[in-house]
């Protein structure tokens, strides 16, 4: 059975920047036009009043919609981030927050996606939306 980069080979890439070993967070499920990504709450992903700061929430919405467009798009093309927005619903419950985000709308070079998150008990915290530029490779 091929495991997820081997499907998947730009999320393997997506997957060794040094930040996502510093918060704790991976890809850990994808399909053609979604991925998900899921966090291990730590200390270290926590604000000043013991919670998981909010830029760590973003960062995982972000993560999970440019895997789900690196998910139809060749392994060289850069996804980057052109805008996003984000709705926290409810607090985090337990120790894992999961996200998926999936493609809108692929475009040459403008795409969007969407993205829910999720807590341990798989209720969904927050939602978002993001618009993205598709690079092909210089």
């Amino acid at each position: 059975m091929l495991d997820l980069f081997d499907s998947y080979p730009a999320l393997r890439e997506m997957q060794k920047v040094p930040l996502f070993a510093d918060l704790g967070f991976e890809f850990t499920a994808a399909g053609d036009g979604w991925s998900e990504v899921t966090l291990n709450v730590r200390p270290r992903t926590h604000n000043l009043y013991g919670i998981v700061h909010g830029g760590v929430w973003l960062i995982i919405a972000d993560s999970a919609m440019g895997g789900a467009l690196a998910t139809l798009v060749g392994q060289e093309t850069k996804v980057i981030t052109g805008q996003s927005d984000f709705r926290w619903i409810r607090p985090l419950r337990g120790d894992t927050l999961r996200a998926r985000g999936s493609v809108l709308h692929r475009g040459r070079t403008l795409s969007h996606c969407l993205v829910e998150l999720y807590d341990q008990t798989e209720t969904v915290v927050g939602r978002g939306t993001g618009t993205y530029v598709l690079l092909d490779p210089e």
